[in-house]
Protein backbone atom coordinates (compact mmCIF):
# COMPACT_ATOMS: atom_id res chain seq x y z
CA UNK A 1 0.00 0.00 0.00
CA UNK A 2 1.47 3.23 -0.80
CA UNK A 3 2.00 6.11 1.85
CA UNK A 4 -0.24 9.08 1.71
CA UNK A 5 1.43 12.48 1.27
CA UNK A 6 0.66 13.80 4.52
CA UNK A 7 2.93 17.25 3.63
CA UNK A 8 -0.62 19.20 2.92
CA UNK A 9 -2.31 17.78 6.05
CA UNK A 10 -3.72 20.51 8.76
CA UNK A 11 -2.33 20.22 12.30
CA UNK A 12 -4.87 21.09 14.88
CA UNK A 13 -4.66 24.66 15.01
CA UNK A 14 -5.02 25.42 11.63
CA UNK A 15 -8.05 22.69 11.31
CA UNK A 16 -9.64 24.42 14.03
CA UNK A 17 -9.26 27.88 13.04
CA UNK A 18 -10.85 26.39 9.73
CA UNK A 19 -13.70 25.34 10.94
CA UNK A 20 -14.07 28.17 13.29
CA UNK A 21 -13.93 26.65 16.68
CA UNK A 22 -11.31 26.38 19.30
CA UNK A 23 -8.43 23.27 19.86
CA UNK A 24 -10.54 21.67 22.34
CA UNK A 25 -13.53 21.38 20.56
CA UNK A 26 -12.12 19.76 17.59
CA UNK A 27 -10.20 17.41 19.64
CA UNK A 28 -13.26 16.63 21.33
CA UNK A 29 -15.07 16.16 18.10
CA UNK A 30 -13.28 15.33 15.06
CA UNK A 31 -14.28 11.65 15.16
CA UNK A 32 -18.30 12.43 15.54
CA UNK A 33 -17.52 15.16 12.26
CA UNK A 34 -15.83 12.13 9.99
CA UNK A 35 -12.85 13.98 10.02
CA UNK A 36 -9.40 11.80 9.17
CA UNK A 37 -6.81 11.64 11.40
CA UNK A 38 -3.22 10.65 10.81
CA UNK A 39 0.32 11.04 12.25
CA UNK A 40 2.87 13.10 10.41
CA UNK A 41 6.42 11.79 11.42
CA UNK A 42 9.04 14.14 11.56
CA UNK A 43 12.88 13.92 11.68
CA UNK A 44 14.05 13.81 15.51
CA UNK A 45 10.24 14.73 17.37
CA UNK A 46 7.52 12.69 17.98
CA UNK A 47 5.01 12.25 15.24
CA UNK A 48 2.44 15.20 15.09
CA UNK A 49 -1.43 14.51 14.52
CA UNK A 50 -2.74 16.12 11.09
CA UNK A 51 -6.07 16.22 9.21
CA UNK A 52 -7.18 15.17 6.05
CA UNK A 53 -7.71 19.02 4.07
CA UNK A 54 -10.87 17.63 2.45
CA UNK A 55 -12.57 16.53 5.25
CA UNK A 56 -11.92 20.11 7.30
CA UNK A 57 -13.23 21.79 4.13
CA UNK A 58 -16.60 19.98 3.74
CA UNK A 59 -17.13 20.36 7.99
CA UNK A 60 -16.12 24.43 7.48
CA UNK A 61 -18.67 24.74 4.44
CA UNK A 62 -21.47 22.70 7.18
CA UNK A 63 -20.79 24.92 10.11
CA UNK A 64 -20.61 28.52 7.67
CA UNK A 65 -23.26 28.07 5.56
CA UNK A 66 -25.34 31.06 5.28
CA UNK A 67 -29.33 31.32 6.25
CA UNK A 68 -31.20 32.35 3.29
CA UNK A 69 -31.61 36.16 2.63
CA UNK A 70 -34.23 37.82 4.68
CA UNK A 71 -36.46 39.68 1.48
CA UNK A 72 -39.41 41.81 2.73
CA UNK A 73 -42.82 40.66 0.27
CA UNK A 74 -43.09 43.00 -2.40
CA UNK A 75 -46.09 45.38 -2.25
CA UNK A 76 -48.03 44.88 -5.38
CA UNK A 77 -50.55 47.72 -5.13
CA UNK A 78 -50.16 51.27 -3.67
CA UNK A 79 -47.12 53.66 -4.37
CA UNK A 80 -45.33 52.08 -0.52
CA UNK A 81 -46.00 55.70 1.03
CA UNK A 82 -48.69 54.05 3.47
CA UNK A 83 -51.95 55.24 1.10
CA UNK A 84 -53.83 52.06 2.75
CA UNK A 85 -53.96 49.85 -0.36
CA UNK A 86 -52.44 47.15 1.50
CA UNK A 87 -52.90 45.37 5.17
CA UNK A 88 -53.42 47.11 7.58
CA UNK A 89 -52.27 46.49 11.21
CA UNK A 90 -55.36 48.10 12.88
CA UNK A 91 -58.37 46.42 10.74
CA UNK A 92 -57.01 43.43 9.90
CA UNK A 93 -54.43 41.83 12.23
CA UNK A 94 -54.53 38.31 10.43
CA UNK A 95 -53.91 39.42 7.34
CA UNK A 96 -51.32 41.25 7.93
CA UNK A 97 -49.65 38.78 9.96
CA UNK A 98 -50.01 36.49 7.32
CA UNK A 99 -47.75 38.44 4.77
CA UNK A 100 -44.78 37.77 6.91
CA UNK A 101 -44.53 33.57 7.19
CA UNK A 102 -42.54 32.55 9.63
CA UNK A 103 -40.84 30.16 7.69
CA UNK A 104 -37.10 28.40 8.39
CA UNK A 105 -35.39 31.68 8.57
CA UNK A 106 -35.06 32.76 12.22
CA UNK A 107 -35.56 36.32 11.59
CA UNK A 108 -38.90 36.10 10.20
CA UNK A 109 -39.86 33.65 13.10
CA UNK A 110 -38.19 36.58 15.43
CA UNK A 111 -40.51 38.91 13.89
CA UNK A 112 -44.04 36.93 13.24
CA UNK A 113 -43.41 36.22 17.34
CA UNK A 114 -43.23 39.56 17.78
CA UNK A 115 -46.14 40.60 16.15
CA UNK A 116 -47.97 37.85 17.45
CA UNK A 117 -46.94 39.46 20.70
CA UNK A 118 -48.34 42.67 20.19
CA UNK A 119 -51.41 41.33 18.37
CA UNK A 120 -52.70 39.22 21.04
CA UNK A 121 -54.83 40.71 23.37
CA UNK A 122 -54.18 42.43 26.92
CA UNK A 123 -53.47 39.86 29.92
CA UNK A 124 -55.53 40.96 33.15
CA UNK A 125 -53.71 42.66 35.94
CA UNK A 126 -52.29 40.36 38.32
CA UNK A 127 -54.46 41.67 41.25
CA UNK A 128 -57.18 40.28 39.12
CA UNK A 129 -55.85 36.88 38.82
CA UNK A 130 -55.25 36.75 42.53
CA UNK A 131 -57.73 38.84 44.21
CA UNK A 132 -59.25 35.56 44.92
CA UNK A 133 -56.95 33.26 46.29
CA UNK A 134 -55.86 33.20 49.72
CA UNK A 135 -52.47 31.94 49.58
CA UNK A 136 -50.29 33.20 47.19
CA UNK A 137 -46.49 32.70 45.91
CA UNK A 138 -44.10 34.89 46.58
CA UNK A 139 -43.37 35.55 42.96
CA UNK A 140 -47.47 36.44 42.94
CA UNK A 141 -47.24 38.81 45.92
CA UNK A 142 -44.11 40.64 44.62
CA UNK A 143 -45.93 41.25 41.28
CA UNK A 144 -49.39 42.28 43.43
CA UNK A 145 -47.04 44.24 45.22
CA UNK A 146 -45.29 45.91 42.22
CA UNK A 147 -41.94 44.54 43.68
CA UNK A 148 -38.93 42.86 43.00
CA UNK A 149 -38.96 38.93 44.99
CA UNK A 150 -35.60 39.84 46.91
CA UNK A 151 -38.45 42.47 48.54
CA UNK A 152 -40.23 40.42 49.67
CA UNK A 153 -37.40 37.96 50.47
CA UNK A 154 -36.20 40.74 52.64
CA UNK A 155 -39.82 41.61 53.98
CA UNK A 156 -40.07 37.98 55.28
CA UNK A 157 -36.21 38.22 56.97
CA UNK A 158 -37.17 40.75 58.88
CA UNK A 159 -40.19 39.27 59.57
CA UNK A 160 -42.48 42.43 58.71
CA UNK A 161 -44.08 40.12 56.17
CA UNK A 162 -45.23 36.79 58.11
CA UNK A 163 -44.90 33.40 55.81
CA UNK A 164 -46.83 30.23 55.32
CA UNK A 165 -45.04 27.04 55.38
CA UNK A 166 -46.55 24.18 53.44
CA UNK A 167 -43.88 21.87 53.77
CA UNK A 168 -40.09 22.10 54.59
CA UNK A 169 -38.49 22.98 50.82
CA UNK A 170 -38.14 26.70 50.62
CA UNK A 171 -40.10 26.52 47.49
CA UNK A 172 -43.12 26.15 49.18
CA UNK A 173 -44.03 29.13 51.05
CA UNK A 174 -46.91 31.39 50.97
CA UNK A 175 -48.07 34.44 51.95
CA UNK A 176 -51.71 35.49 53.07
CA UNK A 177 -53.65 37.98 50.70
CA UNK A 178 -54.62 39.48 53.69
CA UNK A 179 -51.02 40.55 55.01
CA UNK A 180 -50.31 41.86 52.08
CA UNK A 181 -53.27 43.82 52.20
CA UNK A 182 -51.84 44.84 55.78
CA UNK A 183 -48.53 45.88 54.25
Amino acid sequence: MAETDLTDWLPIDRAAAAIGCSKRTFERRYKAWAIEQRPRRQEGTPPVAVYNPDDVARKAAETRAAPAPFVLPAVSTGNGNGNGQGPSLKESPGSFLQTFPAGDDPIRQLFAAALRAVLSPPSPPVAETVAERPLLTLDEAAAWLRVDVRRVERLIQTKRLPVVKLSRYRADRRIKRTDLEAL
